[in-house]
């Protein structure tokens, strides 16, 4: 796995519905239809863009300062992400996500949340490597994660973290490839530059 922490105030953070290239951090995040819609909340510099559906989690950014919750999300933000399903709240896993049948398939995996300083962790399988959801969340937990949702993973999967010393790019799949399979680019990006 590879795993990121970011200080809250280290970064500012937001949401794009196009893949920020030049951001020093950006991740998919919403799942989304066959068609490319978002399944769940999108807002972007206080616009919305898609509606909230019921249950799952939220990474969501207020005056400045980014949050990822388990079912909530104040009405009025600047940045929002909902995830069809939650992983961690307040460090207990989501018994219910880990009994379906699709959390125990092998395949690239991220979730995104909280420590339990507010620092902000992401948690992805690294270079085409697969994980279940739960070897993926017991990762998470044994680094310090207490609050999480869990992102679009598979072919989906595609995220960058760069810092001062290196710069890690995993991306499921080439774009290329995902071209001639006739597989959708992930529609919405959580995103940050160091401030």
């Amino acid at each position: 796995f590879n795993i990121f922490r970011i200080a809250k105030n280290e970064m500012e953070f937001g949401v794009s519905t196009t893949k920020p290239e030049d951001s020093d951090f950006y991740i998919n995040s919403n799942f989304f239809e066959e068609g490319g819609q978002p399944i769940g909340l999108v807002v972007v510099d206080g616009l919305r863009h898609s509606d909230r559906i019921a249950g799952g989690g939220y990474f969501y950014v207020v005056n400045g300062v980014p949050h990822v919750r388990v079912g909530q999300c104040p009405a009025m933000t600047e940045f929002a992400s909902q995830s069809k399903f939650w992983v961690l709240n307040d460090g207990v896993k989501n018994q219910r996500l880990l009994n379906a049948e699709s959390s125990k398939v092998l395949t690239e995996r991220i979730i995104i949340g909280e420590d339990s300083k507010g620092n902000i962790m992401v948690v992805g399988t690294s270079d085409s490597n697969s994980a279940t959801i739960e070897e993926t969340i017991d990762f998470a937990i044994q680094n310090g994660m207490v609050e999480a949702i869990l992102l679009d993973g598979g072919s989906s999967v595609d995220y960058k973290f760069k810092d001062t010393t290196s710069e890690y790019i995993v991306k499921s799949l080439p774009s290329v490839i995902k071209f001639f399979r006739g597989i959708v680019e992930p529609p919405v990006y959580i995103c940050g530059n160091y401030k």
